[in-house]
This record gives C-alpha cells, sequence and structure tokens, in this order.
C-alpha cells in the first residue's frame, strides 16, 4: 500500500481521496456514512486533499476529486523538488555540523588508525563515500604486500564517475605488479602524474577528509602502522593546496601504448616517467641492449646529450 504521507496525507485522507475516485460527486455527509468515519474527520480530510490540490471543492459541497496523474503527479513532483532542496544542503549542513563539533570539542578534529588493517579499512571507507573526487599521492614503502592491487572501492569510485587523481614516486614504478596495476587504473579513467620524489602518502575525499601516515611498520615495532584522518578543517585546506602544488609540478605518466603513437613516442613517454631502464626494457618486452641503443637514437634524434634533456626537447617539439 502507498505510504500517502510520504506527499504530506494521512492514511484518512488517502481513504476519503479513494473513495472519491471510486464514487465522484458524492457529498461530505454521504461520504462520512459510506466510510464509516466521524462528519469532522471527513471535512478536515477533504479540505487537506483541497489544499494539496486533489479534489475541488469544499466540505459544503460535493467535492469532486482531481485525474491521479495530474493532481497525485504535480504533488509528488512538488515533494521531490523540496526533498532535492534539502538534499541540496547537506553538504552545507555537514560543514556547519562539523564547524559546531570542532568548536565543541576540537580533539573531533582528527582519528589516529593503528595497524594494517585498520588503516586499510579507513581508506576503503574514505573512497566509498566519495562523490566528487579523490585526490592522493603515493611512495614507497608500503603497509602490505599486496599494495599494488587495486581495490574493490577504487573501482567502485571510478565507475560512480568520481573523478580520481593521484601523484607516485618514480620509485613506485620499479616495484613488482605496480605497472600493471597503473595501467589498468588509468584504463578505468583515473589520471595519474609522476614525480622524481613525493614527500607524503597522502588520500583527500571531496576537499574535507584526508588520511596520512604517522609512522609505518619497523623491524622493532611490527604491527604499529598508524595513520591520521583529519576531517574538514584548515588542515585538509591545506592538504588540498599541497596535492595541487604537487599535481603542477609533477609529469602526465603515460603507460599505455597509444595506437596512433610510433614506437618513439611510447619511449619517450616512459622516459618522461622516470622509470629505470630495466622497467622500461620490461614494459616494452626488450632487451636492456636493445633498449639503449633506442635511447640513443632517440636523443641523436632530438639532438639530446642526456634522457632527461631528451624529455625536455620532446616536450617543446610536441611529442605526446
Amino acid at each position: 500500500m502507498a505510504d500517502w504521507e510520504a506527499v504530506g496525507l494521512s492514511a484518512e485522507d488517502a481513504q476519503v481521496y479513494r473513495q472519491l475516485l471510486r464514487d465522484p460527486g458524492v457529498p461530505v455527509q454521504q461520504l462520512s456514512e459510506s466510510l464509516e468515519m466521524p462528519l469532522a474527520t471527513v471535512e478536515e480530510a477533504v479540505a487537506r486533499l483541497a489544499e494539496a490540490g486533489l479534489v475541488r471543492g469544499g466540505s459544503e459541497a460535493a467535492p469532486a476529486p482531481v485525474d491521479p496523474r495530474s493532481g497525485l503527479g504535480m504533488l509528488v513532483r512538488e515533494r521531490r523538488a523540496a526533498l532535492d532542496g534539502v538534499a541540496a544542503m547537506t553538504d552545507q549542513l555537514a560543514r556547519e555540523f562539523s564547524a559546531g563539533q570542532l568548536q565543541a570539542e576540537p580533539s573531533r578534529l582528527i582519528e589516529i588508525a593503528v595497524g594494517r588493517d585498520a588503516i586499510e579499512a579507513r581508506i576503503d571507507d574514505m573512497l566509498r563515500g566519495a562523490t566528487v573526487q579523490a585526490v592522493g599521492t603515493d611512495t614507497p614503502p608500503y603497509v602490505a604486500d599486496g599494495s599494488h592491487q587495486v581495490s574493490s572501492a577504487e573501482l567502485a569510485l571510478l565507475e560512480r564517475g568520481v573523478r580520481f587523481r593521484a601523484i607516485y614516486a618514480a620509485e613506485v614504478l620499479d616495484h613488482p605488479g605496480w605497472v600493471a596495476r597503473l595501467t589498468s587504473m588509468a584504463e578505468r579513467g583515473e589520471q595519474a602524474r609522476v614525480l622524481p620524489q613525493v614527500p607524503v602518502k597522502l588520500l583527500i575525499v571531496d576537499g574535507t577528509t584526508a588520511i596520512l601516515p604517522l609512522a609505518g611498520d619497523g623491524p622493532s615495532r611490527p604491527g604499529q602502522a598508524r595513520a591520521v584522518v583529519v576531517t574538514d578543517s584548515a588542515l585538509t585546506s591545506a592538504l588540498q593546496v599541497l596535492f595541487d602544488q604537487l599535481w603542477g609540478q609533477a609529469t602526465p605518466l603515460r603507460l599505455t601504448e597509444s595506437a596512433n603513437a610510433d614506437p618513439v613516442t611510447n619511449l619517450i613517454n616512459l622516459l618522461a616517467s622516470g622509470m629505470k631502464d630495466e622497467a622500461i626494457a620490461r614494459q616494452l618486452r626488450i632487451s636492456g641492449r636493445t633498449l639503449r641503443r633506442r635511447i640513443a637514437q632517440v636523443q641523436d634524434q632530438l639532438g639530446a646529450t642526456s634522457r632527461f634533456q631528451a624529455g625536455l626537447q620532446a616536450g617543446r617539439q610536441g611529442w605526446d
């Protein structure tokens, strides 16, 4: 049975309306007798239905029902628009709530996650709750051997169309499994860039919640990885600014071979990523000797004396 309260009507209102649909033009007194309801209750129901635009006429006349496809449809649309308006206020209300909680109890600003499982679970929760964007930086060491594996939360985020930008330390590309992981993420829509060095691991969701490590596992303190979760505050805003600055300095990471690009361009992209020769050779499935010969040919073609200069020259000449 329909939940009439969702459109502001009571069960009695619904009974009166449905009776009018079945037997239109019945006087209020007769409605009262047919439904075995007190006359005052029926009169109040008819008045509410008239206000809602579902009937015409009042308690002293025979109320005429309005076609539910127009009357009830309009009522549903009005309620939906009102609910959409409330939903649109959610983020602002959440910020006001966070500010009030922080004012009342500053310790709520941070949360400490202890141990690999707790940290990974907290990251998953953040990713699953992302609605607009997630950004992050990544650099070794890792809290788990399987860190190169794509989590279901990351896949779900990209499938929902949430923007995901990530900055990786060049060293990441030398770790087993990571090139395949990054290639897979890029194919799903992740935007990735690389820096020679990344100062800190960081994840920020919707610009309001951030997580970053405090301490990692060590030989003397196994299982003692710790991370701090910071909620909406000046600190999260500062961390977002840090990410944006690093993003502007980083080089776009292109690991997938473009069907329209020649082998030289694909090689340039891998060189620009900061990958070591061994990793590039593995990616291109060629020997180290063949790779060194190709790099020398690229440098000659560009008039460069080093790999770094070759990357600069390629960028200036519009190789992409």
